[in-house]
Protein backbone atom coordinates (compact mmCIF):
# COMPACT_ATOMS: atom_id res chain seq x y z
CA UNK A 1 0.00 0.00 0.00
CA UNK A 2 1.35 3.61 -0.92
CA UNK A 3 2.11 5.68 1.61
CA UNK A 4 1.78 2.98 4.34
CA UNK A 5 4.88 4.04 6.31
CA UNK A 6 3.96 7.66 6.58
CA UNK A 7 4.57 9.46 9.82
CA UNK A 8 1.12 10.92 10.77
CA UNK A 9 3.81 13.91 12.86
CA UNK A 10 5.15 14.42 9.12
CA UNK A 11 1.67 15.14 8.02
CA UNK A 12 0.53 18.00 10.28
CA UNK A 13 3.67 20.04 9.39
CA UNK A 14 4.66 21.92 6.11
CA UNK A 15 8.11 23.94 5.23
CA UNK A 16 7.44 27.73 4.62
CA UNK A 17 8.68 28.50 1.33
CA UNK A 18 9.77 31.95 2.71
CA UNK A 19 11.76 31.24 5.48
CA UNK A 20 12.11 27.54 4.86
CA UNK A 21 11.32 26.39 8.44
CA UNK A 22 9.22 23.43 9.20
CA UNK A 23 6.32 24.14 10.84
CA UNK A 24 2.49 22.76 12.35
CA UNK A 25 0.23 23.10 9.98
CA UNK A 26 -1.94 25.39 12.45
CA UNK A 27 0.78 28.19 11.69
CA UNK A 28 -0.27 28.39 7.97
CA UNK A 29 -3.27 30.52 7.02
CA UNK A 30 -5.86 28.16 5.50
CA UNK A 31 -6.22 28.26 1.65
CA UNK A 32 -9.06 26.55 -0.13
CA UNK A 33 -6.79 26.34 -3.66
CA UNK A 34 -4.03 25.41 -2.24
CA UNK A 35 -3.42 20.96 -2.35
CA UNK A 36 -3.34 20.83 1.58
CA UNK A 37 -5.58 23.48 1.53
CA UNK A 38 -2.92 26.07 3.46
CA UNK A 39 -1.42 28.76 2.39
CA UNK A 40 2.76 28.11 0.91
CA UNK A 41 4.06 30.95 3.55
CA UNK A 42 3.71 30.78 7.32
CA UNK A 43 1.57 33.17 9.20
CA UNK A 44 4.26 34.90 10.50
CA UNK A 45 6.21 35.58 7.15
CA UNK A 46 2.72 36.46 5.72
CA UNK A 47 2.53 39.25 8.46
CA UNK A 48 5.30 40.63 7.37
CA UNK A 49 4.76 41.01 3.84
CA UNK A 50 1.72 42.44 4.38
CA UNK A 51 3.22 45.24 7.07
CA UNK A 52 6.11 45.60 4.47
CA UNK A 53 3.16 45.94 1.46
CA UNK A 54 1.47 48.65 4.00
CA UNK A 55 4.51 51.16 4.87
CA UNK A 56 5.72 50.98 1.09
CA UNK A 57 2.26 52.04 0.07
CA UNK A 58 0.46 53.64 3.02
CA UNK A 59 -0.72 56.97 1.31
CA UNK A 60 -3.13 54.34 -1.09
CA UNK A 61 -3.67 52.70 2.19
CA UNK A 62 -4.66 56.42 4.06
CA UNK A 63 -6.71 57.39 1.03
CA UNK A 64 -8.82 53.86 0.74
CA UNK A 65 -9.45 54.01 4.17
CA UNK A 66 -10.93 57.81 3.73
CA UNK A 67 -12.95 56.86 0.87
CA UNK A 68 -14.10 53.53 2.68
CA UNK A 69 -15.25 55.30 5.21
CA UNK A 70 -17.44 57.69 3.75
CA UNK A 71 -19.65 54.41 3.04
CA UNK A 72 -23.18 54.15 5.36
CA UNK A 73 -22.16 50.33 5.55
CA UNK A 74 -18.77 50.84 6.82
CA UNK A 75 -19.82 53.57 9.61
CA UNK A 76 -22.44 51.24 10.81
CA UNK A 77 -19.81 48.08 11.18
CA UNK A 78 -17.39 50.66 12.84
CA UNK A 79 -20.42 51.90 15.67
CA UNK A 80 -21.32 48.43 15.73
CA UNK A 81 -17.75 47.35 16.81
CA UNK A 82 -17.47 50.08 19.10
CA UNK A 83 -20.23 49.08 20.86
CA UNK A 84 -19.41 45.68 21.40
CA UNK A 85 -15.92 46.73 22.38
CA UNK A 86 -17.14 48.64 25.20
CA UNK A 87 -19.57 45.77 26.62
CA UNK A 88 -17.07 43.51 26.66
CA UNK A 89 -14.46 45.40 28.09
CA UNK A 90 -15.95 48.25 30.50
CA UNK A 91 -13.42 48.22 32.16
CA UNK A 92 -10.70 49.36 29.56
CA UNK A 93 -13.51 51.66 27.96
CA UNK A 94 -13.50 53.52 31.26
CA UNK A 95 -9.85 53.83 31.61
CA UNK A 96 -9.81 55.36 28.50
CA UNK A 97 -11.95 58.11 28.67
CA UNK A 98 -11.07 58.88 32.33
CA UNK A 99 -7.53 59.24 30.80
CA UNK A 100 -8.64 61.15 27.54
CA UNK A 101 -11.12 63.18 29.51
CA UNK A 102 -8.17 64.35 32.01
CA UNK A 103 -5.62 65.00 29.37
CA UNK A 104 -8.19 67.91 27.61
CA UNK A 105 -8.80 69.16 31.13
CA UNK A 106 -5.27 69.41 31.77
CA UNK A 107 -5.08 67.38 35.20
CA UNK A 108 -2.64 64.58 33.14
CA UNK A 109 0.05 65.84 30.81
CA UNK A 110 1.34 63.84 28.13
CA UNK A 111 4.49 62.98 28.28
CA UNK A 112 7.50 61.76 25.34
CA UNK A 113 7.57 58.06 24.68
CA UNK A 114 9.33 56.06 27.90
CA UNK A 115 11.04 53.96 25.28
CA UNK A 116 12.55 56.20 22.68
CA UNK A 117 11.40 59.97 23.89
CA UNK A 118 9.49 60.38 20.95
CA UNK A 119 7.11 63.28 21.43
CA UNK A 120 3.68 62.06 20.12
CA UNK A 121 2.68 59.48 23.00
CA UNK A 122 -0.29 57.08 23.85
CA UNK A 123 -1.11 55.97 27.76
CA UNK A 124 -0.99 52.75 28.22
CA UNK A 125 -2.20 51.26 31.51
CA UNK A 126 -0.79 48.39 32.81
CA UNK A 127 -3.65 48.22 35.52
CA UNK A 128 -7.48 49.58 33.98
CA UNK A 129 -8.50 50.13 37.91
CA UNK A 130 -6.13 52.92 37.45
CA UNK A 131 -6.88 55.35 34.97
CA UNK A 132 -4.69 58.08 35.73
CA UNK A 133 -1.21 55.27 36.15
CA UNK A 134 0.33 55.61 32.96
CA UNK A 135 2.65 54.94 31.48
CA UNK A 136 3.36 56.92 28.04
CA UNK A 137 4.61 54.99 25.10
CA UNK A 138 4.91 55.88 20.94
CA UNK A 139 2.61 53.87 19.11
CA UNK A 140 5.18 51.13 18.23
CA UNK A 141 6.20 50.80 21.72
CA UNK A 142 3.01 50.80 22.77
CA UNK A 143 1.84 47.71 20.19
CA UNK A 144 5.70 45.99 21.33
CA UNK A 145 3.99 45.90 24.53
CA UNK A 146 0.58 44.66 23.85
CA UNK A 147 2.42 41.69 22.20
CA UNK A 148 1.54 42.80 18.42
CA UNK A 149 3.89 44.06 15.30
CA UNK A 150 4.12 47.86 14.69
CA UNK A 151 3.36 48.57 10.79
Amino acid sequence: MLGANINRADVDKKTCFKCSLEKALSEFYPHPEMADGRLGKCKECARKDVSKNYRSRRGYYAEYERKRFTERDRKIAVKRYAVKRRTTSPEKYRAAYLTSNAIRDGRLIRKPCEVCEKIKSEAHHEDYSKPFDVVWLCRKHHLERHGKVAF
